[in-house]
């Protein structure tokens, strides 16, 4: 007899556990299906509800008020907001963010860029620029184009003034690599010379270990072959002998300044490769 009623007692405890799991199974499952129901309503509110539409340009050619372009300096605008015309009139939730970034990252201008959503209908492009270290002489073209930090040939895209000297010894067929060793000599040349920087007006960096500055000097174009180091101890010594060495002798403009303590007058050059008498 009492086993039978502990058989009854223990079915009992069995249905009440079926029982509290199907009820909560079938409340999770409202639950469930309320939120994926409430998430769509959601969605089709942020894609149709007018206040999170993307303004279109007032005008052809001007920028649009739902787009804020930060840290440009050297790009064309006009280029960066090209991007989002596919996307005037709509919401920005549609907006693909990751596919624009990709897609400024290919302008030549545009190292690197964030593309945020201001809610409700805003959108904020942060891009950060190349910068320009030199105009570029290349071999064949009559064009300076600008190069950067990382090597990288810019073309202009806007009428502005640089205060930069020209680089030479750089080709498009060198590798990033080689570029980059070119541009890293320069900036070093530049920053080791400090306020004499402000006389060169173009660097030979055919052979990065052997500098060469072309700069003027009494109303003269001279050559100064400065090698890898110790520029602003060579150009100083340079710039305290200058017209000693120049009315000395008037048709020596290359100078060697390697050897330390010491000015070397080389022979120039002529178009066909002789040297000139001394």
């Amino acid at each position: 007899m009492a086993k039978k009623q502990q058989n009854q007692v223990g079915n009992e405890e069995r249905f009440l556990n079926i029982r509290r799991g199907l009820i909560i199974a079938t409340l999770a499952s409202i639950a469930l299906v309320a939120l994926l129901w409430g998430a769509i309503q959601l969605e089709h509110f942020l894609i149709r509800d007018p206040q999170f539409t993307l303004a279109s340009p007032p005008d052809p050619g001007e920028a649009s008020p739902g787009v804020e372009i930060i840290g440009v300096t050297h790009s064309a605008r006009e280029g960066i907001a090209t991007m989002f015309e596919q996307d005037y009139g709509r919401s920005i939730y549609l907006m693909p963010l990751r596919q624009r970034r990709e897609e400024l990252l290919r302008l030549q201008w545009v190292k690197d860029v964030r593309v945020t959503r201001v809610w409700p209908n805003r959108l904020q492009i942060r891009i950060t620029e190349r910068e320009p270290v030199a105009f570029v002489q290349l071999p064949g073209e009559t064009e300076l184009p600008l190069i950067d930090t990382d090597g990288f040939i810019l073309r202009p895209e806007i009428q502005e003034s640089l205060n930069l000297p020209i680089l030479t010894g750089v080709t498009r067929r060198q590798s990033d690599d080689e570029r980059r060793i070119r541009v890293r000599r320069l900036r070093k040349l530049i920053t080791d010379s400090g306020e004499l920087s402000a006389n060169i007006s173009e660097v030979d960096a055919s052979d990065p270990d052997n500098l060469k500055v072309m700069q003027d000097a009494g109303g003269k174009a001279v050559t100064l072959i400065v090698g890898n180091r110790y520029f602003k101890r060579r150009l100083e010594k340079f710039r305290q002998n200058a017209d000693d060495l120049l009315r000395r002798d008037p048709a020596k403009t290359t100078f060697d300044l390697r050897v330390n303590g010491s000015i070397y007058a080389r022979p120039t050059l002529t178009a066909e490769g002789v040297r000139p008498s001394d």
